[in-house]
């Protein structure tokens, strides 16, 4: 600016003051207005995630004609490729898988497909004749060493996989990535190859011989083999469907009609491979027709595509749920005595998410009470001196009486804190449950669709309170009585209670609850910190 300008701009002000006040000495001055900082925190929480494919280049099928007497190797390639986003590292496990239900007899087979079905060719080293003279199938494994983040090839007492080893019949670690993370566009993870070799004997009947071996990825690498679902005595698959997450609005009324009411079927939990036996009952609704036995991950990427979260009252929308707390597996003094009325620092009302895994166990069946240590044990059950009850449980038995896992409240509707839901009848409409799937509801509800429902249409007496026939336990319902769990099992083979989503009051939580003198009360309350059942219907 130069000095001409200058000039002007100080006679301007001059002049504009001029009538505005009769005090001298005015003076101008800017007024500078200052509050307190705003910041915004902007915190992002990427969950843990692994994925793992396979994929078999044309002409790498594992597919070949034998002749007899002849020994072949390298038989097709799958390359899977195995990725986790943090440097926790994974492992993965194998497990023939050529039976029905894996673990059992002819899992590590491979089971011929016509009239000379009988005839199989077991696992062994796949290497020449032996005396006798037994055809045999062996699997192996390869990694990529100089790849920036490898697989290590696992030993056990037979060998390495990376020779040709026996299929296992359990689930054996087969590969361990230690850590590293692979992350970005061009992530690629660890790859493992696989390939497998026969020996025909030279009097192996002429078929075609069809076996499978599964790979699962295990994160955190911690040792934690898969488990082996419980061998289901449903053996009729719902028709057209595979996972119970499959199961939704565009299919169900097609599935439905497929299915003979009352007659029991199975699907699997995709989340952990589970199978249920599942039912079409007298309300026209499908369930679960044994307890829910999934155990709550911390490192699990729980979905509304894989659990039942997100619901916005007639479809799922996008979100997560990472479990504040895992199932616990061992002992009895894990399960918090505080968490159904405070936490650790004693505020009111904090309620942790917690379950518990008594392990492969059954409730034998028997529907009777028993209130004396003679009758109990006669019956195949367990004295419990403490307590003066009969625990009828069983280490085998029909998959509806498998015990399941024990969930308090705050567990089976996958929440961390339920201290906010204090509203009596307030409906969460979430839960642990596969997706697709839910906890039917209770607490005076009585639509299509709640325990009430349910049971009025197998000849519940609301007046009593009571089954007109009581076996409840017995009928298409299977209403395993697996009792309860608190820090120590209670009451199995008296009573079982199935949570529903419905709030009681502050403390409390609707369920259904039955009891072997045919009690069964779908409107009663239970302190959420409890372990009670979990059976889920499809939405």
């Amino acid at each position: 600016m130069n000095n001409r300008s200058s000039a002007k701009l100080c006679m301007g002000l001059t002049a504009g003051l001029v009538g505005l006040t009769t005090a001298s000495g005015l003076v101008l001055m800017s007024t500078k207005v200052s509050a307190d900082d705003v910041v915004d925190n902007i915190s992002i929480t990427v969950p843990i995630a692994c994925s793992m494919s396979g994929t078999i280049a044309s002409g790498n099928e594992h597919t070949a004609e034998i002749a007899n007497g002849t020994y072949q190797a390298n038989i097709g390639t799958t390359s899977i490729k195995a990725l986790c986003n943090d440097n926790a590292g994974f492992s993965i496990y194998a497990i023939g898988n050529s039976g029905d239900t894996l673990g059992e007899e002819d899992s590590t087979k491979l089971l011929g497909t016509s009239a000379s079905g009988n005839a199989k060719i077991v696992t062994g080293t796949a290497t020449t004749a032996g005396t006798p003279d037994v055809s045999n199938w062996a699997m192996k494994l390869a990694t990529d060493s100089e790849a920036s983040y490898p697989l290590t090839i696992e030993s056990d007492t037979e060998g390495a996989f990376s020779s040709y080893h026996t299929v296992p019949a359990e689930y054996t670690k087969v590969a361990t990535r230690l850590a590293g993370t692979d992350v970005g566009t061009s992530a690629e993870g660890a790859t493992l190859t696989t390939t497998y070799a026969t020996y025909i004997s030279k009097t192996q009947a002429a078929d075609t011989y069809t076996g499978k071996v599964k790979y699962v990825l295990v994160h955190p690498n911690d040792g934690t083999a898969p488990v082996i679902p419980t061998a289901s005595t449903c053996n009729t698959p719902v028709p057209n469907l595979t996972y119970m997450q499959d199961l939704n609005s565009s299919n169900k009324s097609t599935v439905l009609a497929s299915m003979t009411e009352d007659e029991q079927y199975f699907l699997k939990d995709a989340r952990d491979e589970k199978t249920y036996c599942v039912a079409k009952l007298k309300d026209g609704n499908i369930w679960m027709t044994q307890n829910l036995d999934h155990d709550i991950s911390t490192t699990y990427s729980y979905t509304n595509e894989n659990t039942d979260i997100g619901w916005n009252g007639s479809s799922y929308t996008s979100t997560s749920w990472t479990a504040e707390r895992a199932t616990y597996t061992t002992g009895t003094t894990t399960w918090d005595d505080y968490n159904r009325i405070s936490d650790q620092n004693g505020v009111n009302g904090y309620y942790h998410p917690e379950s518990y895994d008594p392990g492969e166990l059954y409730w034998n069946g028997t529907a009777a009470y028993y209130d004396n240590e003679t009758d109990c044990v006669a019956a195949g059950g367990t004295w419990d001196d403490n307590n003066g009850l009969c625990n009828l449980i069983a280490s085998s038995g029909d998959s509806h009486y498998h015990l399941g896992n024990y969930y308090n409240w705050s567990a089976a509707v996958a929440t961390n804190d339920t201290s906010s839901y204090t509203t009596q009848y307030q409906d969460l409409d979430r839960s642990i449950c596969p997706a697709n799937w839910t906890l039917p509801k209770s607490g005076d509800n009585t639509f299509n669709g709640s325990f009430q429902y349910l049971v009025t249409q197998y000849g519940w007496d609301s007046s009593e309170y009571t089954m007109t026939n009581p076996n409840i336990w017995n009928t298409a319902i299977k209403s395993a009585l697996a009792g309860g769990w608190y820090g120590s099992l209670e009451d199995v083979g008296y009573y079982g209670a199935w949570w529903s989503p419905v709030v009681g009051n502050s403390d409390l939580a609707y369920s259904l609850d039955a009891d072997s003198d045919g009690g069964v009360g779908p409107v009663v309350g239970y302190g959420r910190g409890y372990g009670n059942l979990v059976r889920c219907i499809a939405r």
